[in-house]
């Protein structure tokens, strides 16, 4: 008895820990999607240019320490026994240390042909000022792997939350002064807002250390000796690892092919250098609007994932179907219900959130990037529990050539709308690519075309009915900034009620599928009731 009561016990140590990872992802995830909005209303559309022009090469860095060497590295040390982790950590620092020092040497004697590759050359100082942070990238790695790897994620919890803090009050700080003080260009402004990257890290490392300092591991690691071969553990860093890191910075990736192609492909069709800047602003604005919309979808479309990797371990053919089908049907559901919601609604978000209604089809489009990231996400993390990483990678590669290669032809015809339709093609082709390599069994599970076709009957009229309301509303409250905030909100409760009353109705996700739901009882009992009422 003694034995399964601790067994229980580490069990709910480990759901909590990850409970508590999940929750500072969201708050740095709402963080990361919402400090954007106070940067372009003081810095308006041009100061918000400059710093999107830049935040990729923070983002990919930021990235590869929070999410991406992570995870992998948590995998090689879950592999490991005790005794063999403190060589495994320490091999790991030198591989890292290195990759660090690089990428700190190389945007600092790069930064000037970076910031002419991308068409403005004030730039060079925020590239210089982002490429500090890379030096903690060691640390901040090896610190949340190999705690997650031992299944303690408090760590990692609490220094993510405590670098986004940091780092967003140094920028809205820089904002907030830039505001109050014309003398300040928009480049210095930038270049103390990129700094907030390496206050952030420096942060991190910093509440890292703490629990270091409490953990005798730590003292093990520089008198170990490597065990492993460099040269296979290098690899594996640079195939599974370059994988892992690559896909969760892929929307970053993305908007770092639109720092050198989009201002640049403005100007080429008659643009003034400041007029295309101002607009690729307006076009930035549509970031945090996918970053939101993942953030809803996400959430619950990965919650299966898990399950699915165990069914397909277990070679369990009706459970992986079954999983299958869920897994897809919940990253379907909640993608598409946040685009069409966010479609609906766009003039008067655009409007309380950043001040006007500017190129709404170029938002609109560049929203549908929801969809395909959710699904990509979901599709790519089946390919790695199965061990299939170079197919996914390429996948994401050619995407991306796709994507530098289409914006500026698409630009030249369509106007900066081209920018969000090469995004939406380059993300399908991803897509594409990586649901033709997921093993035959579930690719048969998750074809979507039915369940798609009664999505599409439930979000249509949603939509419909949402953009009325709204109108309605508009029309009571009037057409001010202040107003547009009153219709948004009156907006999402009729979308929200609308749509999962017509979800219901007609039966979209099963009785399973919706107890995964963290709202998912609930939903059933609103089903038996109006059952009843008919």
């Amino acid at each position: 008895m003694p034995g399964v009561s601790m067994s229980k016990r580490t069990k709910r140590t480990v759901f909590g820990s990850a409970a508590l990872l999940s929750i500072a992802a969201l708050i740095a995830k709402v963080l990361s999607a919402f400090y954007r909005v106070p940067l372009q209303n003081l810095a308006g559309d041009l100061g918000f240019y400059v710093y999107q022009q830049v935040y990729p090469l923070y983002g990919i860095g930021m990235t590869f320490a929070l999410n991406g060497l992570p995870v992998f590295i948590s995998r090689l040390v879950a592999e490991k026994t005790v005794a063999e982790r403190p060589a495994l950590v320490r091999q790991l620092r030198s591989i890292l240390v290195g990759v660090s020092l690089a990428a700190f040497v190389g945007f600092q004697a790069a930064a000037p042909w970076i910031a002419g590759a991308m068409g403005d050359q004030d730039l060079t100082s925020m590239i210089r000022a982002v490429s500090w942070m890379y030096l903690f990238m060691p640390t901040l790695a090896l610190g949340r792997g190999y705690y997650q790897g031992t299944l303690d994620m408090t760590p990692t919890a609490v220094s993510q939350v405590v670098e986004q803090i940091l780092r967003v009050a140094v920028i809205i700080w820089a904002a907030w002064y830039f505001h109050g003080h014309p003398a300040w260009t928009y480049y210095e402004m930038g270049t103390f807002a990129m700094s907030g990257a390496t206050i952030g890290a420096l942060g991190a490392a910093w509440t890292l250390h703490r629990y270091r300092r409490r953990d005798p591991f730590w003292g093990t690691v520089h008198l170990a000796t490597p065990d492993n071969s460099w040269r296979l553990l290098t690899r594996r860093l640079l195939l599974q690892g370059g994988s892992i890191c690559l896909f969760a910075a892929a929307l970053i990736l993305f908007q770092l092919v639109d720092s050198f192609t989009v201002a640049r492909s403005l100007q080429k069709i008659g643009y003034l250098p400041v007029a295309a800047r101002s607009l690729k602003g307006i076009y930035d604005r549509g970031q945090p609007l996918v970053q939101l919309g993942l953030v809803l979808s996400s959430a619950f479309g990965t919650t299966l994932v898990p399950n699915l990797t165990r069914a397909l371990q277990s070679g369990s053919r009706l459970r992986i179907q079954r999983l299958a089908t869920e897994v897809t049907h919940i990253s379907l559901l909640f993608s598409v219900a946040a685009t069409g919601g966010l479609i609906a609604l766009l003039p008067w978000i655009n409007q309380f959130l950043f001040g006007d209604r500017e190129q709404l089809m170029t938002l609109a489009l560049y929203l549908g990037a929801i969809i395909l990231v959710a699904m990509i996400n979901t599709y790519n993390a089946i390919l790695q529990s199965v061990g299939n990483y170079r197919a996914a990678t390429y996948g994401l590669l050619i995407g991306i050539a796709l994507k530098a290669a289409l914006t500026g032809p698409l630009i030249r015809i369509f106007g900066l709308p081209g920018a969000s339709l090469a995004t939406l093609i380059g993300l399908a082709v991803v897509w594409w690519i990586i649901f033709n390599q997921l093993p035959s069994l579930i690719r048969i599970s998750v074809s979507t075309r039915l369940f798609g076709t009664r999505l599409l009957g439930v979000t249509i009229p949603m939509m419909i009915a949402t953009f009325m309301i709204a109108c309605a509303s508009q029309a009571v409250l009037g057409v001010s900034r202040w107003a547009s905030i009153g219709v948004t909100l009156i907006g999402i409760a009729a979308g929200v009620t609308i749509f999962l009353t017509l979800a219901l109705r007609n039966k979209l996700l099963t009785i399973r599928e919706w107890l995964v739901l963290p709202f998912g009882s609930g939903m059933l009992h609103l089903v038996q009731r109006l059952q009843r009422n008919k």
